[in-house]
């Protein structure tokens, strides 16, 4: 990545003294047996490399259960407000130090929460993911013309399980045909909308928004 991302990024110590936010620090022992306080090594959730118009680039996405635990720190606990008042100061600075920090390195900050995404989506994903990389043992010959016929169901109102039913029916192994029919959609060979519930026993709704443009701003190089 030599010539892509040239900025020298800044030390945390250094954005944290600027912005007036108390590092935090752990004790180290040392090979010689002393023990000397040092900065935590703070990391970011993920680290996002993708491929724009422009080229290559980086996005940092920082995640929470909910977004308005951005805002504060145990922001479900309770507490009197000057606590309240401090936690919130405290994650205000942290999210500032983190987007500071990749900021630097000319790399994009994006708040990344669970309570963002459409439930559906959230369950859709959670079927998929597993499916995605279990090996299948069957012959790429026919997968391949199974995902054919399952395509051609989508486009017809068929519901997909029953193409998994007849070539079990002639090839046994049921659960692989099922498995690709997960693969297929997870890696868009077969476009299905992401944002309704996906029954494979029922027909699957191809109309809809793409989820990528609908979530596009999470990906986005830079902040539109």
């Amino acid at each position: 990545m030599h010539g892509v991302f040239p900025h020298p990024v800044r030390g945390t110590t250094d954005i944290a003294q600027e912005i007036g936010f108390q590092h935090f620090e752990i004790v180290v022992q040392g090979s010689d047996g002393q023990r000397e306080r040092m900065p935590f090594p703070y990391q970011g959730d993920l680290l996002l490399y993708l491929h724009g118009k422009n080229g290559p680039y980086a996005l940092n996405w920082t995640v929470k259960d909910r977004k308005d635990a951005f805002g504060e720190r145990r922001s479900g606990q309770s507490k009197t407000p000057t606590q309240q008042k401090k936690d919130r100061t405290k994650a205000r600075l942290r999210a500032t130090l983190e987007e500071a920090y990749y900021a630097s390195a000319g790399i994009r900050t994006v708040q990344v929460s669970l309570d963002l995404l459409q439930p559906t989506l959230v369950q859709n994903l959670a079927l998929l993911f597993p499916m995605h990389g279990l090996p299948l043992r069957l012959e790429p010959s026919l997968l391949e013309d199974f995902s054919c016929a399952v395509k051609e169901a989508v486009d017809e109102g068929v519901p997909p399980a029953l193409i998994a039913i007849q070539y079990a029916d002639h090839w046994g192994a049921r659960d692989q045909f099922i498995c690709q029919i997960y693969q297929d959609i997870w890696y868009r060979h077969l476009p299905v909308s992401l944002l309704d519930p996906i029954l494979i026993d029922q027909p699957l709704l191809k109309d809809g928004p793409d989820v990528l443009a609908v979530y596009g701003s999470f990906f986005e190089e830079w902040s539109s």
